[in-house]
């Protein structure tokens, strides 16, 4: 529980926290602006930065998106091309084989031609209804002769229309696709079906044709059947790998053509563009690692802050020139803030440019408050060196007269003055009447002073006055005529007043005002005790 006794202690805290509180920063007025300009410059100069980054990323990853969904359409487009002109030539062979199905060496020539005049071919198989082959050029497997029972097959016959099959095993050991068209005779009777099979890992026609449409370091085309197997990728090992789970292959199955962000099956950001190719219900897509296409943002960046390096350091010079321009008057204005009292200050104060509003506004109170102090501080001055009562200097103000006569060396005569019988006065007439008394006299010296004499109410009834260049004899006949005018006036509510006076002046046997002082005060002495109302030097 704290005790009275604590009381000043807590005080003396409070005004401790109190000075820890309001201690100012170590920072002037232009370091504080140009502090506070030059953070909300990097701010916005960070900000704009920023946002010129975000906007580029977002315009590159957007223009990436749509040159690899374009490319992804254009490759679905030629691989589209590549199987309608596949259909095509295996058409004229149906046709052809239609009028001459049973003339096994019509079949075997149409085989060898079908497979030596085009190169979208790895191989040519003729086959009956049932599922047997009847030619197969080149027969490196030899099946002619087989009944091929996979399903793929037993499908084609079954729909009997023109179709490419979802990838698979031939008997051969290779991974392949097989683009079939259905033979008819003239009655139209389905007869068979004629085509021709692709291989996905060997160097076909069907590489070329998505191969040649990469558009830019990095990006690649895949392309998947309906069963999410791998027809084609730029790294063989994958052919033939079935897929799982994908948003872009997914899409393309059913259909929709577009580009989307996401990761790869590794977790890589991939920027992908993916299309369908109808006839074969393919999935096509083109992708590339967003760290990729972003690549050209860093060097982008760099080169815009380089941009910006020669305006910002005009901006900064003009920030610094600014700052100075804008606290130049105001830390004259602190300066001067500091020796308010003193003389030139107001001179100072004048001849600060205050260019701006407030600048001039501050050095327009500031200069009537240094009138004011220093017109207070005149008078505090003059208060401190004056007599209250009768308007006289006091003694200290005497002290400093004769302590600057005494530093110039300059000679001096001074009166001791003492009202005789005012004690008396004081208890006939009163305190009051006595002030009457004291004010007529301090008048009296007032007018019998020259220029540069200075009088005084040393205290009580007793005055004196100093006279700078003054020769005692001088100073005698300057004490009588003060004598005879105290003599010769009629003081108010008191009536007629006596005075004594000493004199004494600086010479060999007095050198120091001390001296000087105690001097006249012995001839004031004398003078009393010769009787009074007298003069004695």
């Amino acid at each position: 529980m704290a005790t009275p006794a604590d009381a000043p202690n807590r005080a003396i805290n409070e005004q401790g926290n109190r000075a820890k509180l309001s201690r100012p920063l170590p920072i002037d007025l232009r370091g504080l602006i140009l502090f506070f300009v030059l953070l909300s410059v990097l701010a916005t100069l960070c900000n704009s930065l920023y946002v010129a980054y975000r906007v580029q990323r977002q315009s590159l990853i957007h223009t990436t998106l749509e040159a690899n969904a374009a490319y992804a359409a254009k490759v679905a487009s030629s691989i589209g091309e590549f199987l309608n002109s596949a259909h095509s030539r295996l058409n004229y062979s149906a046709n052809t084989l239609g009028q001459h199905w049973s003339d096994p060496e019509v079949l075997r020539k149409e085989a060898i031609r079908l497979q030596a005049q085009d190169s979208d071919f790895n191989s040519i198989a003729i086959m009956d209804a049932t599922g047997k082959v009847l030619q197969a050029y080149p027969d490196t497997a030899q099946i002619v002769g087989a009944t091929l029972t996979s399903q793929g097959v037993q499908q084609l016959l079954k729909e009997r229309r023109p179709s490419v099959s979802a990838a698979y095993i031939s008997m051969a050991g290779n991974l392949v696709v097989f683009i079939s068209q259905p033979v008819f005779n003239a009655s139209g009777e389905f007869l068979g079906v004629v085509g021709g099979s692709v291989y996905l890992l060997k160097q076909s026609a069907f590489h070329t044709v998505i191969s040649r449409h990469f558009h830019h370091e990095g990006t690649f085309a895949f392309v998947a059947d309906g069963n999410r197997r791998l027809l084609y990728h730029p790294d063989q090992k994958r052919i033939g790998e079935v897929l799982g789970w994908s948003l872009t292959v997914d899409a393309a199955l059913r259909g929709e053509r577009g580009s989307l962000e996401g990761p790869n099956y590794k977790g890589v950001p991939m920027l992908a563009g993916f299309a369908q190719v109808p006839d074969a219900n393919w999935a096509v897509v083109v992708q590339q690692p967003r760290d990729r296409s972003l690549a050209p943002l860093g060097q982008l960046m760099r080169d815009m802050v380089l941009g910006m390096i020669p305006a910002g350091l005009l901006g900064l010079g003009l920030i610094l020139a600014g700052t100075a321009l804008i606290a130049r008057p105001l830390r004259q204005l602190s300066l001067a803030a500091d020796q308010l009292a003193a003389p030139q200050t107001t001179r100072q104060l004048q001849q600060i440019h205050a260019w701006y509003r407030d600048a001039s506004a501050i050095r327009q109170a500031m200069l009537t408050g240094v009138q004011l102090l220093q017109q207070k501080l005149g008078q505090l001055s003059h208060e401190a060196q004056s007599d209250p009562l009768t308007g006289l200097a006091n003694r200290r103000a005497m002290g400093g007269v004769l302590e600057l006569l005494e530093k110039t060396g300059q000679a001096y005569s001074v009166l001791a003055l003492d009202i005789d019988h005012f004690k008396k006065v004081n208890d006939t007439f009163g305190h009051d009447a006595g002030d009457v008394a004291l004010k007529t006299v301090a008048d009296i010296l007032k007018q019998n002073s020259r220029t540069g004499d200075l009088a005084c109410r040393s205290g009580g009834e007793e005055f004196a006055l100093i006279l700078p260049d003054t020769p005692l004899d001088t100073a005698r006949t300057i004490a009588e005529r003060i004598r005879e005018h105290i003599e010769q006036t009629d003081v108010p509510q008191v009536g007629w007043l006596t005075m004594s006076i000493g004199a004494a002046c600086r010479d060999a046997d007095t050198p120091t005002p001390e001296s000087v002082l105690k001097r006249a005060d012995e001839r004031l002495y004398l003078a009393k005790q010769s009787g009074r109302n007298r003069v004695m030097a």
